[in-house]
């Protein structure tokens, strides 16, 4: 049972649904960490105070690679410079949150704030970029804004007519057969409705049994409560039957998981290679990023990706007319864009958490998620969450992209704060 309290908490790297709110330490290493003190915090490290946002968890989130194994996502070409025109109205915009009203730069900037780097981008050029917790060049882990990653190399699939989403997942994944992802559709898995004992909330994470928690002790190597040490496709494979598919958005970073054993078995090459070739290499990204791993070597797709924040910022361009500015071809098409907008089920969506807590958040209701984005907006905006605080929005049709990285949540939450830029504009 103590194996498994150690790693209960292992990398539930996705929801949003806990964490707290980081301590005036973020503000002191801004400009990076003494030697002294990296020393100890990496030496004090462990999941749980990864988790639970603590000096330690703040310092490996911007240094995951010294304590979990990792592959390299490699960059390739010239840089494209994001050009900087700044825009002071933004700075003093006004945020309201439960009857309280704050500018854009006193939430980031003040001293209780877990905000690290906050970057808004429009139409191309960086209008707004803060830095209070972290340095530009310092690579953050993402958390669950990773999920869409696996979704973009999967329309591309699509396009290219390797997948059909509508189709059952051991048509692309034979080792499915005879388990109960075997007649599950691949849409159902994108929309987080795979209707499997998955479910990630805190119901699960608290529940030593579920299938849940089976799945993440599994991706550290920890034992169960049965004492076996099931392999990370093991654990993932012998997820039970909840109920039909399609019936509610039941969140899961099991279901990216498994769309990461789809995208290997398709394309025949390891996640981070995939993740290089169609992606990285060609968003003339500022540097490499990088891909936690399993002890088996699986690379955790659904939420341990890397990267400098202006990167993250160039992944959500791909959505918006701007893409022409990073990259020499579009690595998201129409026909994707137009399938994350549409294939959505309202429905489902409310009968699940995650949706109306969406809606609580923004202050209004989202229509549905879809291909791994947790919120999609009637006017055609997409929005991801990240575990402790991490966010990315993007609007394709005002032609702007907010990111942002943290170590806990935000007192006004930054769904609010960026739902107010994208109608500002």
């Amino acid at each position: 049972m103590k194996s498994w309290i150690k790693a209960c908490a292992v990398l539930c790297l996705s929801t949003g649904a806990v964490g707290v709110v980081a301590e005036n330490y973020l503000r002191d290493v801004a400009d990076g960490y003494r030697a002294e003190e990296a020393y100890q915090l990496h030496k004090d490290w462990t999941l749980t105070k990864f988790l639970t946002v603590t000096p330690e968890g703040g310092y490996s989130y911007l240094h995951l690679a010294q304590q979990l194994p990792h592959a390299t996502i490699y960059r390739a070409g010239p840089v494209v410079a994001l050009g900087s025109r700044p825009d002071p109205q933004l700075n003093e915009l006004s945020v309201e949150w439960e009857g309280q009203k704050s500018t854009l730069n006193e939430i980031v900037m003040s001293d209780d704030s877990p905000l690290q780097g906050v970057m808004v981008v429009h139409r191309g050029r960086v209008i707004y970029e803060q830095y209070p917790g972290m340095r530009p060049f310092d690579n953050h882990v993402w958390m669950s804004n990773a999920k869409p990653i696996a979704s973009l190399i999967l329309g591309q699939l699509e396009d290219e007519g390797r997948l059909d989403v509508t189709q059952p997942v051991v048509r692309y994944l034979p080792e499915a057969k005879g388990t109960q992802w075997e007649s599950v559709r691949v849409i159902d898995v994108l929309n987080m409705q795979s209707g499997l004992d998955v479910v990630e909330n805190a119901a699960a994470r608290a529940n030593p049994q579920s299938g849940f928690s089976r799945f993440m002790v599994s991706e550290v190597g920890y034992p169960n409560t049965d004492g076996e040490v099931l392999t990370h496709n093991e654990a993932l494979f012998e997820a039970g039957y909840l109920r039909e598919p399609g019936q509610a958005f039941e969140y899961s970073s099991a279901n990216t998981q498994l769309l990461g054993l789809l995208i290997e078995s398709i394309t025949g090459q390891r996640l981070a290679d995939v993740v290089s070739e169609r992606l990285w290499r060609h968003m003339g990204a500022e540097g490499d990023a990088q891909l936690g791993l399993s002890p088996q070597g699986n690379g955790i797709i659904h939420g341990l990706v890397s990267s400098r924040l202006s990167d993250m910022a160039r992944f959500g361009m791909l959505y918006t007319p701007s893409w022409k500015k990073v990259s020499r071809t579009p690595l998201v098409s129409e026909a994707s864009l137009k399938k994350i907008h549409t294939a959505g089920n309202a429905d489902a969506y409310y009968k699940g958490e995650m949706g109306p807590k969406m809606a609580s958040l923004f202050g209004e209701r989202p229509v549905s998620n879809a291909y791994q984005w947790d919120a999609v907006f009637a006017d055609g905006d997409l929005y991801k969450a990240g575990m402790n605080g991490q966010g990315v929005y993007v609007s394709p049709g005002k032609d702007l992209v907010v990111v942002w990285f943290a170590n806990g949540f935000s007192p006004i939450p930054m769904e609010r704060v960026a739902r107010t830029i994208s109608l500002s504009k």
